[in-house]
């Protein structure tokens, strides 16, 4: 082998060699070139949490992210005042605010208001919408006043208020309150009232309820009338109507009527009762 053939082995042997050379460098720099991007990248999402962990920080403690009043519209006997302490809402933090919960609460806590709707916004913006009952009657139970719906709702009246001069109706009973057990009105007097409203009649808006005897009151001619409850006060108006009138007839004054059974109506010349 000549001189010629050794040197081309050589140049090859050196060739293989960089080309080694450079591969290992090529291998050895690219790990550095990751990990300078994942450091970039840490430093952003470290960045992130920070801006994330001082806006959290700041909904925390700011006061203006916190409920202290709040506009209330619909109320006409509740005050505005009423409907928001009754929310629950004072010193709620608004993020925390869960619409259908205060509204439930409004309704539990307020058996006059009937309908009730929460919405919040940011900062700490609240208006609370209300609907109130509408009072059927008033009912005096030994001097202190409720308000009943055409429902049966039973509401306070606020104490001893003369609630019957706030009902345009003028419909008023005194007695003892009869109740079920959720609180509402009797039903058998629910349903007599609502005949009565119904029916018209010479029947006055000023009734007393007797637990044994249901629903009464004094007729013009001075004797008290029993009407009873439940069920059926047109057959019972009618049956009274003939009564008074033959009454009237024989020129008789009865001391009480009682229609309670259509089919056999009661009155005594005598007897209080």
């Amino acid at each position: 082998m000549g001189s010629t053939g050794r040197r081309r082995k050589k140049n090859r042997r050196f060739e293989t060699a960089s080309a080694l050379v450079i591969g290992r460098a090529r291998v050895n720099r690219a790990p550095s070139s990751t990990t300078s991007r994942w450091r970039r990248l840490r430093a952003i999402l470290v960045a992130a949490l920070a801006v994330i962990a001082g806006l959290a920080l700041w909904l925390t403690l700011d006061a203006r992210f916190y409920v202290y009043q709040a506009d209330v519209v619909g109320t006409a006997r509740l005050s505005r005042d009423q409907v928001f302490r009754a929310s629950g809402l004072d010193g709620i933090h608004v993020l925390w605010v869960r619409p259908a919960e205060v509204e439930a609460g409004l309704i539990a806590a307020l058996p006059s208001v009937e309908l009730a709707q929460v919405a919040c916004g940011l900062p700490a913006k609240c208006t609370i919408a209300v609907t109130e009952r509408q009072p059927r009657l008033a009912w005096d139970e030994d001097g202190h006043s409720w308000w009943i719906d055409a429902e049966g709702v039973v509401f306070d009246a606020g104490g001893t208020v003369q609630a019957e001069e706030a009902l345009v109706d003028g419909w008023t009973v005194r007695g003892p309150l009869p109740r079920e057990e959720d609180g509402r009105l009797d039903e058998r007097v629910r349903v007599a009232l609502a005949e009565l409203w119904t029916a018209g009649g010479n029947v006055p808006s000023s009734l007393t309820y007797v637990p044994a005897r249901g629903l009464t009151f004094v007729d013009e001619r001075g004797y008290r009338v029993i009407l009873g409850q439940g069920p059926g006060m047109d057959e019972r108006l009618r049956v009274l109507e003939w009564l008074q009138f033959d009454l009237e007839a024989r020129g008789l004054a009865p001391r009480f009527v009682d229609v309670r059974f259509p089919d056999a109506p009661y009155y005594s010349l005598t007897n209080e009762w």
